[in-house]
């Protein structure tokens, strides 16, 4: 999988999970190492005022959080642009959490997908899409 959907879909089952408070110890504890790896992460590479970009980074993930339909394609986005080449830390904590939350399909491989050079390929379970090129 391309690490950036694989790092943004982290974050989606973790946010849907880990703040449900339902979710055990270490689930929530993973998505919090993953958020905050990202947030370092974005402020590292991007360069600049940190708090400015630690400021960015939680709006724009606390927005996500509340409302994952609309801000699933900005963050993704965002992240791309802040965080071109992710760490095999970012990487690792992102498996981790995959891991945590869907065992089975990870033991599977379903988080080892590349689709390098691909047009219209979506990745993940119960997709519809439509393709005009």
């Amino acid at each position: 999988m391309e690490p950036i959907s694989m790092i943004v879909g982290a974050l989606a089952l973790g946010a849907a999970k880990a703040l449900k408070g339902t979710a055990n110890e270490a689930v929530q504890d993973s998505y919090k190492g993953l958020k905050t790896a990202v947030i370092h992460h974005w402020k590292k590479h991007a360069g600049g005022d940190e708090n400015k970009l630690a400021q960015e980074a939680n709006i724009l993930i606390e927005s996500f959080e509340n409302d994952p339909d609309i801000f699933l394609a900005p963050l993704e986005k965002k992240i791309s642009t802040m965080i071109p080449k992710p760490t095999p830390e970012l990487i690792e904590k992102a498996q981790d959490l995959h891991k945590i939350l869907d065992e089975e399909g990870f033991n599977a491989g379903k988080y080892n997908i590349n689709v390098n050079h691909s047009q219209g390929v979506q990745v993940g379970d119960n997709n519809t899409q439509t393709n005009n090129f």
